[in-house]
């Protein structure tokens, strides 16, 4: 299996958080019920019972340890749950109410399951566990609990479900149907990967192009892979690869020292044009589309308010596709700013500048 990366900082969240102002939207920085924050390499530990149940039965896919379970890791790899023993204790309740449920086994082919927990404040002897049971597996990329990270099957991290957010409540069901999404698209990453292994040329960049909408890690070098196969282009999925969307931001909003310019005042019919070359290119994801919708919508917020013009974006960004994260954005967008009007610019601030 190819190694992947971590592709979950893309920048959408960049991208929304300019120009929608405060509806950015964070990672959920820690769990419930009043937790410290986690250190940045917390030591995990093992519960006894749990190792002894996992031990018990040889027909199990629940392992003690990352080493069991990466060793008898088959084609739909690991799944760990982290929780956090003696700083969340909804994440500990989970351990019951959902993750050592047979739903969760019925709904994870045939992944290994391992349960991780995160201590705040280790004993000597927890710290010695922790040794045995993390020993080789990937630093999870947030500070949260309850959560679950989706490996493949030489450890390498593929997705994660980081907090409430995304496991819902305390019996996981929000979590299971998210868990099967991914390893439905892992599967899905894996067969076109085998397909495309069987062609060259442009039908080989075509095939590993139809991965790049799978809302998992792709392996690290797929855009190379897709360049070398159709050098010219004549499948668009080289432009789809090498898109970035900080550069259209960039070009629009105003760059200083890599960061946007405050004093940089965005025009909207140059926005418009150059946005708009995005928008209409099918070959690009349909996030990167979106995303270039909320550059026009931002602006033409700012200076034209509730306009029909304003309305008339947000629901073209809507229509592109109305069950992504970016169209629930939009209808907030749409409630939450629908009947306001523009801010009026500061006259006295304008003529001091000219002056």
């Amino acid at each position: 299996m190819t190694s992947t990366k971590n592709n979950g900082t893309r920048f959408t969240r960049l991208l929304q958080f300019i120009s929608l102002l405060a509806f950015a939207v964070f990672p959920t920085a820690l769990a419930q019920e009043g937790a410290s924050p986690v250190p940045e390499a917390p030591q995990v530990a093992t519960d006894p019972a749990q190792e002894d149940a996992a031990k018990s039965s040889p027909a199990s896919r629940r392992d003690a340890t990352f080493s069991d379970a990466l060793r008898e890791a088959g084609p739909d790899g690991i799944i760990v749950f982290c929780y956090g023993p003696d700083w969340n204790r909804r994440s500990v309740r989970m351990l019951k109410s959902f993750w050592e449920r047979q739903e969760v086994e019925q709904a994870t082919g045939t992944a290994r399951l391992l349960a991780v927990p995160f201590y705040q404040n280790p004993t000597d002897e927890q710290k010695a566990k922790a040794q045995e049971i993390a020993r080789g597996m990937p630093q999870p990329p947030f500070g949260v609990c309850p959560s679950i990270l989706l490996l493949n099957n030489e450890g390498k991290i593929y997705a994660s479900l980081p907090g409430m957010d995304y496991l819902g409540d305390e019996s996981g069901k929000l979590g299971l149907e998210n868990i099967a999404k991914k390893l439905e698209a892992f599967r899905k990453m894996r067969e076109l990967l085998a397909k495309a292994d069987e062609v060259v040329g442009p039908a080989k960049a075509k095939i590993l192009g139809e991965m790049m909408d799978l809302p998992i890690t792709l392996p690290k070098d797929i855009d190379k892979q897709i360049a070398e196969a159709d050098p010219n282009d004549t499948t668009g999925m080289v432009a789809r690869t090498s898109y970035k969307p900080q550069d259209l931001l960039y070009k629009l909003m105003g760059t200083q020292d890599g960061f946007l310019s405050p004093q940089f005042e965005p025009n909207l019919k140059n926005m418009l044009q150059e946005s708009m070359k995005v928008i209409q290119n099918e070959n690009l994801h349909m996030a990167d589309r979106q995303e270039a919708y909320f550059l026009l919508i931002g602006q033409v917020r700012r200076e034209e308010g509730a306009s029909a013009h304003f309305k008339q974006l947000i629901n073209a960004c809507i229509k592109l596709d109305p069950n992504s994260s970016a169209a629930t954005i939009a209808r907030s967008l749409l409630e939450e700013w629908g009947t306001s009007k523009a801010s009026q610019p500061d006259k006295k601030k304008k003529d001091k500048k000219k002056h």
